[in-house]
Formats: structure tokens, C-alpha cells, sequence
């Protein structure tokens, strides 16, 4: 893999994962998160620049797991073997950690959903770019 190719996967999946939070959690889901106000801080460009670069460190480790370890067991350039990995990816990385954080914290069950929804996304969709730039 190609610095540039690293570069542009990171920055494709970082960007993609703005944009599918937005859109779950941001979007679809946010009247439930307004149920719990008090289990959220005040937003604020520094809570929303914060959040992005945050998206943006996840692309390039994403893309760095993906070169170390993704490539062996995703067949290349196939889009479906790259939405396995990244289902796979989900049910490792997050799925219980945020089925657990639903049982402690008070969040509304329909904003859980959301937020899963949105891992999920974001984690097929991080797969699916890393396949297609490696």
C-alpha cells in the first residue's frame, strides 16, 4: 500500500464516518436523544472539531488494521467480502461495549438502536473503502 492510497483511505473512511453520524445520530435519531438531557454535555464547535478529528484518527487506524490484517482474509475487490469483514469488525469492536453502555447509562433505547445503526454504517462502510483503495 501506497502512502497516498493510506492517506485517502483514512481520509475517506474519517469523512464517512462524519457524515453516517451525522446522519443516524445527528439526524434520524437526535429527537431520542433529547429524551436523557441530562445525560449529555453542551454542544459546541470545540465538542463538534474534537469529534471529527476523532472520525479522522478512526479512518487511519481503520486503514492501518485493514492493511495489517483485513487483506488476509478479505478477498480483493470484492465488496462483499469487505462488508463481511467490517460486520465482523461491528460485532467485535462495538456491538457489546454498546449494548453494555445501554444497560449502565440512560440513554433512550431508540437512540441505542440509532447508535448502533450508525456503528454498523460506519464500520461497512470503513471496510468497503479500505477494499477498494488497498
Amino acid at each position: 500500500m501506497h502512502i497516498k492510497h493510506f492517506l485517502f483511505s483514512a481520509l475517506c473512511i474519517g469523512v464517512a464516518n462524519i457524515l453516517i453520524e451525522w446522519f443516524f445520530i445527528g439526524f434520524l435519531f437526535h429527537k431520542y436523544q433529547a429524551l436523557t438531557p441530562q445525560t449529555w454535555r453542551k454542544e459546541s464547535y470545540k465538542s463538534y472539531s474534537y469529534s471529527s478529528l476523532l472520525s479522522l484518527l478512526f479512518g487511519a487506524l481503520f486503514t492501518l488494521f485493514y492493511f495489517k490484517i483485513g487483506t488476509r482474509y478479505v478477498i480483493y475487490g470484492n465488496v462483499l467480502s469487505a462488508c463481511k469483514f467490517g460486520l465482523l469488525c461491528f460485532g467485535c469492536f462495538v456491538l457489546i461495549r454498546e449494548i453494555n453502555s445501554a444497560i449502565y447509562v440512560n440513554f433512550d433505547r431508540r437512540f441505542s438502536v440509532g447508535s448502533l445503526l450508525a456503528s454498523l454504517f460506519t464500520f461497512l462502510a470503513a471496510a468497503t473503502i479500505a477494499c477498494l483503495f488497498y
